[in-house]
């Protein structure tokens, strides 16, 4: 609270000199809700350190802003709205604010606007299905922003130079489920005892776990292999649009946390809004309906549905490391219970199909 209290200092003016803090979430960075004597809000996120560079806070804040420019003219179909969080700037002009901890350590804290809602995630998942329709249309616009066919001013070329620029990591093999991923290597929750792969959980893990998972994930790097990285199926992409940070509030659809952005194949978006329900029964109106509403604004070849579910089994492989080594974080505690079963169970169907 203290770094967070540090961090406010710099938005006296945009926020309010009797702004009040508290906290919101405990995940990969610290959230906090920003209140003025309820008149005004706001939210602080305070950046896990090591975990991005200043220069891409910088380009996820850059991205966020192009978007919200262009969200602000586009309508999606039908009677639902979309609003995307934005971020607000210190009193100095700046995106993003650098405090120190008591031994040095640096943090980076950023603010952005507040939108209200529900977490999509926490309706039922047959209730999920009509907003799937909506997210679909909503992500093929954010996509054509990084494609060539973007209705953008400015040349192709210059467009394709732009976002080389843009200093943000890549979501592939090697950093979602390989060995060195990100989120931690899925290996190392079968190496540990306990029937959810939390060390003191349970007896120790059936063998059969570790070679079904293995098997997945060979088949994974095969095709994701074949399928490759053309310009239709490789760009920008939001990496996080899970119900946790689409928010409902009445008709309106509000698409939050980008710290995740980075490039990636468009169809992980799909894979990334089924994350900790890829079991539920529900999964394929689910996708049929996110297709509908992408075919919408974006073109889906068969090749992209082909690979629907292999992005959903690295997903699910990513998760694993995730909820295993994020042990107080709201998702992992919800959804931690029989999680490595369920993905056991997710590896042998994809191998029935794919292996």
């Amino acid at each position: 609270m203290e770094l967070a209290g540090k961090v406010l200092r710099h938005y006296r003016t945009a926020l309010g000199k009797d702004s009040s803090l508290r906290l919101l979430q405990l995940s990969e960075n610290v959230t906090y809700l920003v209140e003025e004597k309820a008149k005004s809000r706001a939210v602080l996120r305070l950046c896990r350190p090591g975990y991005h560079t200043p220069e891409e806070l910088r380009a996820e804040m850059l991205w966020m802003e192009e978007l919200g420019e262009e969200f602000a003219v586009w309508k999606v179909s039908g009677a639902v709205d979309v609003k995307l969080r934005q971020p607000v700037s210190t009193d100095e002009g700046s995106y993003l604010c650098a405090v120190e901890d008591e031994e040095g350590q640096v943090y980076y804290g950023t603010v952005f606007t507040y939108l209200p809602g529900i977490p999509l995630e926490e309706l039922p998942a047959k209730d999920q299905i009509p907003w799937f329709e909506k997210l679909g249309e909503v992500t093929a616009f954010l996509h054509r922003q990084t494609k060539n066919q973007s209705d953008r001013k400015c040349s192709a070329v210059e467009e394709s130079d732009r976002r080389e620029q843009l200093s943000r990591f890549h979501w592939n093999y090697e950093s979602m489920i390989g060995r060195f991923a990100l989120w931690g290597d899925w290996r190392r929750v079968i190496q540990r005892s306990g029937a959810c792969g939390i060390e003191g959980c349970g007896p120790k893990l059936p063998e059969s776990f570790g070679t079904v998972l293995e098997r997945a994930d060979s088949l994974i790097a095969d095709r994701l292999r074949d399928y490759g990285k053309g310009k239709n199926r490789y760009g920008l992409i939001h990496g996080d649009l899970r119900g946790a940070n689409l928010l409902v509030d009445g008709n309106t659809l509000g698409i939050i946390d980008f710290d995740d952005c980075g490039y990636g194949w468009y169809m992980q978006d799909l894979a990334a809004s089924l994350s900790f329900m890829e079991t539920e029964e529900e999964v394929p109106e689910l996708i049929q309906a996110w297709c509908r509403g992408y075919r919408k604004q974006g073109t889906l070849e068969q090749a992209d549905m082909d690979m629907t579910d292999t992005f959903v089994m690295m997903r699910r492989l990513q998760l694993l490391s995730w909820i295993n080594s994020r042990s107080q974080a709201a998702s992992a505690r919800r959804y931690r219970d029989d999680f490595l079963e369920g993905t056991v169970k997710l590896a042998n169907q994809y191998i029935q199909i794919r292996g």
